[in-house]
């Protein structure tokens, strides 16, 4: 079975949600990046968590570049509302954190979004698998958010416990360098604001 869009985003997101005193492990530990064709329906990792502590390399393909940075700038706010919706004690802190990391990077946040303005017209002409899959632009953001189901299952897969830990240290981990995407990113956000070549 396909996933729509590649889940490393969970694992760029778990070396973040990890608890606090697990000790770093070596790349040897978690494994190699899988290799994804450059399409935007790429198949899912064996473990989201094992498959890419290292950043996802910018392809040059627009679309999957583009897949794979939206899932990363939406992820932020999914967490929020995942960890809300199942730990109500947090809800409240880590909307406000998630406020605090909108104001430092939402004109990044609104770049990004804005790319689905412009993809319609590059969509149909530049995309081969999205000529042979008829796809729209509104099916690919229905593809980009069904992301959003997966996050929460690998969330509840680690545990209740592990679970909570990351969702009461998601307004600590918002500050973090990695959670700066415009540079943590700096690859893919290059790639797609060069948009199709």
């Amino acid at each position: 079975m396909k996933r729509f869009l590649p889940l490393a985003l969970l694992a760029f997101m778990a070396p973040l949600f990890a608890q606090p005193a697990a000790p770093a492990a070596s790349a040897a530990e978690w494994g190699s990046p899988a290799s994804a064709p450059a399409t935007i329906t790429l198949p899912r990792p064996p473990s989201a968590f094992a498959t890419a502590r290292a950043n996802s390399q910018a392809t040059g393909d627009y679309f999957h570049d583009f897949g794979e940075l939206i899932v990363r700038v939406r992820s932020v706010k999914w967490i929020e509302e995942i960890c809300s919706e199942t730990f109500p004690a947090t809800a409240e802190t880590n909307r406000h954190a998630y406020e605090v990391w909108q104001v430092d990077h939402g004109a990044f946040v609104d770049e990004i979004e804005g790319q689905f303005q412009v993809i319609e017209k590059y969509w149909g002409d530049a995309s081969e698998q999205a000529k042979k899959e008829g796809l729209t632009v509104d099916q690919l953001r229905a593809k980009v958010d069904a992301n959003r189901p997966a996050l929460r299952q690998d969330f509840h897969a680690r545990g209740m416990r592990s679970f909570q830990a990351r969702c009461e240290a998601y307004p600590e981990i918002l500050l973090s360098p990695q959670l700066d995407l415009e540079k943590s990113q700096a690859e893919l956000v290059q790639s797609v604001r060069l948009g199709p070549r």
